[in-house]
């Protein structure tokens, strides 16, 4: 009797989960086309079912362009309106403090996108292991080809660009008016027109050097039209010593800079490379050789002249001092150990929205890297005039691993301290010394 009593009461069960299970099916089927159920999706007042709920993401950002803060702060403020699960991190330190404040913080995992300087580090090994992967997505399309391939490596795309630089020098058209000065063509012409401003009471070139690594600026911009204008293969040889900074082309180089040193303002040293192009805008010196980034800083100190920009002329060919020297001067890249590579796609992707990246190039004043840009400066125009003939910038080819004194021996050149001849030994003997670290 019990027996049966316990066949009668799981069959009893069994027909009641069955009968359950049909009413839920129906109440979840309409035409025949099965619908999410409710325990899986609620409507929203409009009657779709609303997303999944985003897990919140903080996206650290790191930079050091701290010049861009108003424009940050105006795009980080709208992502966050259009991502609310995703807060913004962001912190930007002056260029000095940079390589400190980068090291503290991929140490301690505290980021996720970083700032970056140009497509050269991709090249290094040891710096190419903090990178990620950013991928191939849509928005890309937009790029310049040649913007791209810049950023890549093996087939990775570890290098995201926001800008094209070229190595410029600023000038002062009303000075030159004043002067009857013409825009000089050749280094000889260069030479007579800084002797000109400095009889004149002018001080010739704004040169903040205080920071040291500015001395690379002028160094790259003679070296184009000294060295590879004649032999464009010159450091694909030095690995072998087939051509070395000892050769008469580099000793040129440093003769030149230490030429260009004599008409450097008073106490370049002293002065903090922040400081240069407001100076410049207000008129303390007559040139600036620089990178086209600081267009955007002289424009903003609202000049009451009219400002341009030559190449630097390196030597008496016309033709070689022609080449512009270029780089992608300034992007990003993603942290490997980030754990937030999605939201940093989406982040990326948002800021090079062309309504975005308009107010950016508007408020920088660079080259663009995507298509359907407006260059609404003249400046940055007549910048872009002069880039018909470029090369890439010469710190690109530079040896992984190897070390590179420029910044002390520029220092020492300004300084009167070191003759071309040695500073061109002194160059080749850190290059060679370091030959162990080569990668």
């Amino acid at each position: 009797m019990k027996l049966v009593s316990t066949k009668t009461m799981l069959a009893a069960i069994m027909a009641t989960m069955l009968l359950l299970t049909a009413c839920g099916n129906s109440n979840n089927q309409t035409n025949g086309t099965t619908t999410p159920s409710s325990a899986n999706s609620s409507p929203s007042a409009g009657g779709s079912p609303e997303p999944e709920k985003q897990e919140n993401v903080e996206l650290k950002v790191i930079n050091f362009r701290v010049e861009d803060k108003a424009f940050f702060d105006e795009v980080n403020q709208a992502f966050e309106a259009k991502y609310p699960h995703i807060k913004i991190k962001y912190d930007a330190v002056p260029t000095k403090d940079w390589a400190a404040f980068k090291e503290a913080r991929i140490t301690t995992g505290d980021v996720d996108i970083m700032g970056s300087g140009g497509e050269a580090d991709i090249y290094n090994p040891a710096l190419r292991q903090q990178m990620a992967d950013i991928g191939q997505h849509p928005f890309f399309d937009q790029f310049y080809p040649d913007a791209l391939k810049a950023g890549q490596l093996d087939g990775k795309q570890y290098f995201l660009p926001m800008s094209s630089i070229a190595l410029v020098t600023f000038y002062n058209k009303k000075i030159f008016a004043d002067l009857g000065l013409s825009v000089p063509r050749t280094w000889d012409e260069f030479v007579s027109v800084s002797e000109k401003l400095k009889s004149g009471g002018i001080e010739p070139i704004m040169y903040g050097g205080k920071d040291q690594w500015p001395i690379n600026m002028v160094i790259g911009a003679l070296e184009a039209g000294i060295v590879r204008s004649q032999d464009p293969a010159f450091y694909d040889k030095m690995k072998t010593e087939e051509t070395k900074f000892t050769d008469p082309a580099w000793v040129e180089v440093f003769e030149k800079l230490g030429v260009i040193s004599k008409y450097m303002i008073k106490n370049s040293l002293g002065l903090d490379y922040g400081q240069a192009p407001g100076l410049f805008a207000q008129g303390k010196a007559a040139m600036m050789i620089d990178g086209s980034w600081s267009l955007s800083q002289i424009e903003d100190a609202k000049p009451n002249f009219e400002v341009g920009a030559f190449l630097l002329p390196g030597s008496n060919d016309e033709e070689a001092n022609g080449i512009a020297t270029t780089k992608f001067g300034f992007g990003w890249n993603i942290y490997s150990g980030s754990k937030n590579k999605e939201a940093a796609v989406t982040y990326l992707e948002f800021i090079m929205e062309p309504a975005n990246y308009q107010k950016y190039m508007d408020m920088v004043r660079m080259l663009p890297v995507i298509d359907g840009i407006q260059v609404t400066s003249p400046v940055a125009n007549e910048v872009s005039a002069l880039l018909k003939k470029q090369m890439p910038i010469w710190e690109l080819y530079r040896i992984p691993g190897a070390k590179y004194e420029f910044e002390r021996i520029g220092v020492e050149i300004i300084m009167n301290r070191l003759t071309a001849a040695e500073a061109a030994d002194q160059s080749q003997q850190a290059l060679i010394g370091s030959k162990s670290n080569w990668q």
